[in-house]
């Protein structure tokens, strides 16, 4: 029983974990059309955070996908060809104000995206994904340990 409410322990701190990590990021996905682009705000306070984060998810992938940053000001910090399913960037936050995460598509063929922009998690919010997989681990190492230690009292007896 110590075992289990271990690794049920690991996965509750799992779940919470993604859920603090994830609340304060932007999250939009849909069919993006050729030409078309998928915009993602985020208000973003530079008082506050310094560094931002932003993923891009295609999901049946084809090239031809572009993802760029925009400032308060609408200026571009920062642009970049996707050429694999997945990306993850970082981007400079150097004043307050509403940032974009543009996402564009060249291709010919309509394009399922998957878009996330946001502040980066501190330090804290980032231990305790670790934390609960170190929770998990140690909870599924006492399982088998507990399991081989029945199996040779059984055999003994």
């Amino acid at each position: 029983m110590i075992v289990g409410s271990i690794v049920c322990i690991g996965l509750a701190l799992s779940i919470y974990g993604n859920q603090i990590i994830f609340e304060d990021l932007s999250k939009v996905d849909g069919e993006v059309k050729f030409g078309e682009n998928l915009i993602i705000p985020v208000e973003l306070d530079s008082t506050k955070i310094q560094t931002g984060i932003y993923a891009v998810q295609i999901m049946d992938f084809r090239e031809g996908v572009t993802a760029k940053i925009l400032d308060p000001l609408d200026n571009e910090i920062e642009k970049e060809k996707i050429y694999n399913d997945i990306f993850e960037g970082r981007f400079s936050i150097t004043e307050s104000g509403l940032y974009k995460l543009v996402i564009e598509n060249t291709n010919e063929k309509e394009v399922r995206i998957f878009g996330v922009i946001g502040a980066e998690p501190d330090a804290g919010k980032k231990s305790l994904g670790f934390i609960s997989l170190y929770v998990l681990v140690i909870g599924l190492i006492g399982m088998v340990g507990v399991t081989i230690y029945t199996i040779k009292k059984r055999r003994k007896s």
